[in-house]
């Protein structure tokens, strides 16, 4: 059985939502707008004979033009996930994470990529699962999974979920792994 055909036993949307989109739009369409309204006053300056900062205005409107298509696809992209957001899903048997919850590719000490592969896997078998931990408050709130599939542990954000769907998840995998969720032995000596 293939992870597309697994019975899912709960589906979260886990996206950023739209404050994160109306931020994005507002970013970039205001700076691609500034961006863009330099160039004809760039132009003007070439043209009254002020060449350096006419130039240095009209380079930066070129240069800063494609933020207004990055406005534009903040907006489709929030749109899109409105309708078809990415699914965290918790199966009988695992939890199966949305590419946005696997994590970025490692990079080197200079940017490179490591390795094409996210540091988190498709989907954690809960059996894999050692402990979990809800850690951090507001908006830095978030669930950590220590898993045999990872060296990393695998954080899963609150504030990329509604409220009441990670108090739910919380909860089932606590029904589902209860001993993930006992507080490590303490060692008792010195």
């Amino acid at each position: 059985m293939t992870l597309e055909t697994a019975p899912t036993g709960r589906a979260y949307p886990y996206w950023s939502g739209w404050h994160m989109v109306g931020c994005s739009v507002l970013f970039f369409g205001l700076f691609g707008t500034f961006a863009v309204s330099l160039f004809p006053a760039g132009y003007d300056r070439v043209r009254t004979g002020d060449l350096p900062t006419g130039v240095a205005m009209m380079v930066f409107g070129v240069f800063g033009a494609p933020t207004l298509g990055m406005a534009i696809w903040s907006l489709v992209m929030g749109v899109r996930n409105t309708f078809r957001p990415p699914l965290l899903r918790l199966t009988a048997d695992a939890l199966v994470l949305p590419a946005e919850a696997r994590g970025e590719p490692p990079r080197g000490e200079h940017g490179e990529l490591l390795s094409q592969e996210p540091p988190q896997p498709e989907a954690v078998p809960l059996n894999a699962i050692r402990t979990v931990a809800t850690n951090g408050g507001g908006h830095k709130r978030g669930l950590e999974v220590v898993h045999a599939l990872s060296a990393q542990p695998l954080r899963i954000e609150a504030h990329m979920m509604s409220a009441s769907d990670f108090n739910d998840l919380v909860a089932r995998l606590q029904t589902a792994v209860p001993t993930a969720f006992a507080p490590a032995p303490t060692r008792s000596g010195g």
